[in-house]
């Protein structure tokens, strides 16, 4: 796979996504996606974004084929596909809603859940639950 289109192709036929799917994924119109992967265009930043995550690739793998080593920890902060497939229905929702909301708005929220949770770092309070 030499271009970022081949990959692109690549992953998404690895996660067992038409080009349609990817597209409700990503926000990225069916043509965008086209001429991504036939090399017609390349990606703008939003777009490798949204690609990543919708892929589960990296952007470094994306734009240059080669995988960048990241630390472990750092890894964790985020659900795997697998993860967020098992999510409900109902949690995608909300997620999708809370990615919508300006950052402020995100904050509070965040803070609601740190005070129900009694907790003052999320990512250690996720961390200990993964583990039990």
């Amino acid at each position: 796979m030499d271009t970022v289109g081949e990959r692109i192709k690549y992953a998404r036929k690895k996660n067992n996504l038409t080009i349609t799917a990817l597209s409700k994924l990503t926000g990225l119109s069916v043509g965008n996606l086209s001429d991504l992967e036939n090399n017609k265009s390349m990606p703008s930043s939003n777009a490798l974004i949204k690609l990543k995550n919708a892929l589960n690739v990296s952007i470094d793998w994306l734009l240059t084929g080669q995988q960048i080593e990241y630390i472990k920890e750092e890894e964790e902060k985020y659900l795997s596909r697998e993860e967020f497939e098992s999510i409900s229905e109902k949690d995608k929702i909300i997620f999708k809603a809370f990615e919508t909301l300006p950052e402020e708005r995100k904050r509070d929220i965040e803070g609601y859940i740190k005070v129900s949770l009694n907790t003052t770092d999320l990512e250690k309070f996720i961390k200990k639950e993964k583990k039990v």
